[in-house]
């Protein structure tokens, strides 16, 4: 090998030391960024966030012998979110059936969450991509028997944040008699054979308890629909989250395709 060969080699070996140096630091910016982007996420204070509307809907005997309890709503500022947030439970629910965000587009993205006691009710904590949300579970405050037999119980809503308006429908269960509700409600209006009877309060502060007395008596345990026809399409929520799985994983080919063609030019 001549002097102008071994000059050669030892350029080239230089100009990929370089290369692979800014690859490293390349690499250590990327890292170091969503490292920094994830701790933002982290650190944000969640007691700070705020609903600008929210609605719960409780349904004794909807679907089963249980209460059906629904919240959907929306968080103020969206530009907070993906963030962990917190929602409580009436005490004994250890299940729900759905928690799912739901993007701009109208899409759910069905979210794992877990579920802590705290003694007189429970408190589910859910990461969100998003900050509009939907959450429904079930759970039982009467023992029914059978016969006619008298349902009474107390639903409190335990307000984490504070919401600009709260709206409030309770579905009074089909082939009951009886029903009564406290406080009285602002509205009534009838859908598919079923009342709703409606609320609506604005300005609530956060950690205030808005409370419903519900009471009325029935014969059977049927519930009010056949449940074949009021179940969420499970099947629809997964394909829609292992499609955002999907295009965040070609996002980041793209941009390693990128990258690497770029390095490429350079030691051409």
């Amino acid at each position: 090998m001549n002097t102008e060969d071994r000059r050669q080699k030892t350029e080239d070996r230089g100009q990929k030391r370089v290369v692979s140096g800014q690859w490293s630091a390349i690499s250590g910016f990327l890292f170091l960024l969503v490292t920094c982007h994830l701790s933002l996420v982290t650190v944000s204070n969640a007691s700070d966030l705020k609903i600008g509307r929210m609605k719960v809907s409780i349904m004794p005997e909807y679907e089963s012998s249980d209460v059906l309890v629904v919240y959907e709503g929306k968080f103020a500022d969206k530009d907070a979110f993906p963030n962990q947030v917190t929602f409580t439970l009436p005490k004994g629910v250890t299940k729900l059936t759905d928690v799912c965000s739901l993007s701009p587009g109208g899409q759910h993205f069905c979210q794992l969450y877990n579920i802590v006691n705290k003694g007189e009710y429970n408190e589910t904590s859910v990461k969100l991509p998003y900050a509009d949300f939907f959450i429904d579970f079930k759970y039982s405050p009467f023992n029914i028997k059978s016969g006619r037999f008298l349902r009474d119980f107390e639903y409190i809503i335990k307000l984490i944040y504070p919401i600009d308006t709260l709206e409030v429908s309770i579905q009074e269960p089909l082939r009951s008699t009886e029903f009564k509700l406290s406080p009285e409600p602002m509205s009534k209006v009838n859908k598919k054979d079923l009342n709703y009877y409606n609320y609506t309060f604005k300005d609530i502060k956060g950690g205030q308890d808005v409370r419903f007395k519900i009471k009325y008596a029935k014969d059977d345990t049927m519930p009010s629909v056949d449940i074949k026809f009021s179940a969420m399409s499970k099947q629809d929520l997964i394909e829609r989250r292992k499609g955002i799985w999907l295009l965040g994983i070609g996002i980041v080919i793209l941009i390693a395709f990128v990258i690497i063609r770029r390095l490429r030019t350079k030691i051409d």
